[in-house]
């Protein structure tokens, strides 16, 4: 709560800040602009309502996983041709405590955290608001928004500007899932034909958001941590100095860098981000007077260095149309979990360390209006030692398979995801566009492994789910 609370305060100082900046940069640049004439500036405004709606059909678990209600609004002005203002307020409500009073919901103590509007998730009131501009070579966008490096699919990989929400782990399409922060985006179009590059400043520090202990997406760790904190074995803190309590002056800010190259049939992009690590370390801080250890979760500063590639070929082999595309990302002076002996009671902690990370995807369109993906991750640890608690090598696959029917009223997709654990994932869905406003999106997820997989720990949450949208 505490963290909600700081983050809450923060807020309307970033907002204030963001606007400041929005305005200068519209009073220096509206001076070269044409105005449009009075009653001519567009004015725009979309937004949905949604409901969507989970249930748990595990063997040993018959649950209701969510009932979300959501109004979104999604106003836009354009006083010139090349100045635009935009945003997206959220209306968020998740009714399943309300409908359902046993299993996980009936002892579950972060009711608050999950079911309201909260800043920095998937219900954040103000989910984008920001202001861009043209100005000869030059893009800017300054304020909250979401900045999409990667197109892996089920699994990021070179998206590592924007943390995410996790509380329905990776079923939702990372759009929606992204916790959009306050930036500052510039994009300069370089004389070079088809390039640019691109600079990226976020005095917004935010991780990850994990679901708590009890939710059924709650990662195993969280679970057992909170349990010993309960039984008052240890004593879990956030750290004064780390993570989401950095003070967010200029040396503390997020910068990225990134050059594109658009050559035909090829392009590609060099990537540079020097940021803060999106999930917590453990560390042991002290014991305390009642001889209770106290343990920290601090997040730490490390670079990622990285690139993404697209080749398009015609008539590949026979198979038409197919792309090749890759992304890396080489993580230099990161964090993993690491036995430590010194640690008291956990025996847990961290040590430093780099890794060299990569996908390889493999594009075709096999038939009319049908689409495939295949794809290969890999995660190396480059300096792995035995008391690590990662693999020194982790492989995954992924296959994705999505086409349209009836004249683009009804689109299925099918998602399956395997890693060399013997855990895989699958998830199938299917959207109805009843009219152009109106849709209906059914679907699954059903998870495979052993329980100590990451994975398999997630075995007895199956699901189906739902959703209605209305788009006005």
């Amino acid at each position: 709560m505490e963290r909600r609370k700081h983050h809450l305060a923060s807020i309307y100082l970033l907002l204030s800040r963001s606007l400041l900046i929005s305005g200068v940069v519209f009073s220096i640049l509206v001076l070269n602009a044409d105005i449009s004439p009075a009653g001519e500036s567009r004015w725009n405004v979309n937004g949905f309502i949604k409901n969507a709606s989970g249930y748990i059909i595990s063997e040993h678990n018959r649950d209701l996983l969510k009932c979300e209600n959501i109004l979104q609004i999604e106003p836009e002005f354009s006083p010139t041709e090349n100045i635009k203002f935009f945003g997206v307020f959220r209306g968020y409500y998740d009714a399943v405590f309300d409908l359902d009073k046993s299993g996980w919901t009936e002892d579950f103590r972060y009711k608050d955290e999950i079911r309201n509007n909260n800043a920095y998730t998937l219900s954040d009131p103000v989910r984008e608001l920001y202001a861009e501009t043209r100005w000869n070579k030059f893009f800017m966008r300054f304020g909250k928004q979401q900045v999409a490096w990667g197109k892996a699919i089920g699994m990021k990989m070179l998206d590592v500007i924007n943390p995410q929400d996790m509380r329905e782990l990776n079923q939702l399409d990372f759009e929606e899932s992204r916790i959009s922060l306050w930036t500052a985006n510039l994009i300069y179009n370089t004389p070079l034909r088809g390039s640019s590059l691109q600079l990226l400043l976020i005095p917004d520090i935010e991780p990850h958001y994990l679901p708590p202990a009890g939710h059924p997406f709650s990662d195993r760790n969280i679970n057992s941590m909170q349990q010993l904190v309960d039984q008052g074995i240890i004593r879990l803190r956030e750290s004064p100095t780390e993570g989401v309590n950095v003070p967010q002056d200029l040396s503390n800010m997020e910068i990225g860098v990134k050059w594109y190259h658009n050559l035909v049939d090829f392009e590609y992009s060099l990537n540079y981000f020097h940021h803060w690590s999106d999930l917590a370390g453990l560390y042991f801080d002290s014991f305390g007077s009642d001889g209770i250890p106290n343990y920290n979760m601090e997040y730490h500063r490390f670079h990622t260095l990285g690139g993404s590639f697209t080749n398009y070929f015609h008539n590949f082999f026979g198979l038409g149309d197919t792309i090749l595309r890759g992304e890396v990302a080489a993580h230099i002076n990161d964090r993993v979990s690491s036995m430590d002996p010194t640690a008291p009671i956990l025996g847990i902690g961290m040590a430093e360390s780099d890794s060299f990370n990569y996908m390889i995807a493999f594009d075709i369109w096999p038939f009319t209006n049908y689409y495939a993906s295949f794809q290969f991750f890999q995660f190396i640890c480059l300096d792995h030692e035995d008391n690590y608690l990662v693999d020194e090598i982790d492989n995954s696959l992924s296959f994705f398979i999505t086409t349209d029917y009836m004249e683009e009223r009804v689109f299925p997709d099918f998602l399956w995801f395997y890693t060399d654990d013997g855990d895989h994932w699958l998830r199938g869905r299917c959207r109805l566009k009843y009219t152009d406003k109106l849709a209906f999106t059914i679907g699954a997820n059903f998870y495979f492994g052993g329980s100590d997989t990451f994975l398999g720990q997630y075995d007895d949450n199956d699901n189906i789910f739902v959703e209605i949208k209305c788009d006005f």
